[in-house]
């Protein structure tokens, strides 16, 4: 059983064939743990000898399995590096893909033509206090914009 479960884990070549190979012959349901659960069943002359053989046989594979999935751990994890390599230095391009949205389009053409005719574009928040707009400037409460 050693024998075959070593043969077995040396030709998994990847992590996922070496797990079956392992829940072939380390598993509850391998042979050897069948084995394992049978011991109870023997003479009580027989069963310390046989107990014995069977955790060196254990011991044998773990063993063994512990070192090929290092081996096939190491393996994948190179050709993961090697395959998905990205390359730092290739040149980025950096030109925005889409368009401007048309309404977006048409305020820039509406401030080139009013910057043209000498007006300023002037920026800020869309949308003031109520005190900015009418408090400050003196318009009494009773003057029909204020939604007060």
């Amino acid at each position: 059983m050693v024998a075959d479960a070593a043969a077995a884990f040396a030709a998994a070549s990847s992590v996922a064939a070496l797990k079956d190979a392992r829940l072939a012959h380390l598993g509850d349901r391998a042979p050897l743990a069948l084995a394992n659960r049978e011991i109870g069943a023997l003479p009580p002359a027989a069963r310390k000898d046989v107990g014995q053989r069977v955790g060196q046989a254990r011991a044998q594979m773990a063993a063994v399995f512990a070192a090929r999935e290092a081996e096939v751990t190491l393996a994948e994890l190179t050709r993961v590096l090697t395959e998905e390599r990205v390359d730092v230095t290739l040149p980025v391009d950096l030109a925005p893909e889409g368009a401007a949205h048309p309404i977006t389009a048409l305020i820039d053409q509406m401030c080139d033509v009013f910057v043209a005719m000498g007006w300023e574009v002037a920026e800020g928040p869309e949308l003031e206090a109520e005190w900015l707009s009418f408090d400050a400037l003196n318009i009494g409460p009773d003057h029909p914009f204020p939604p007060g």
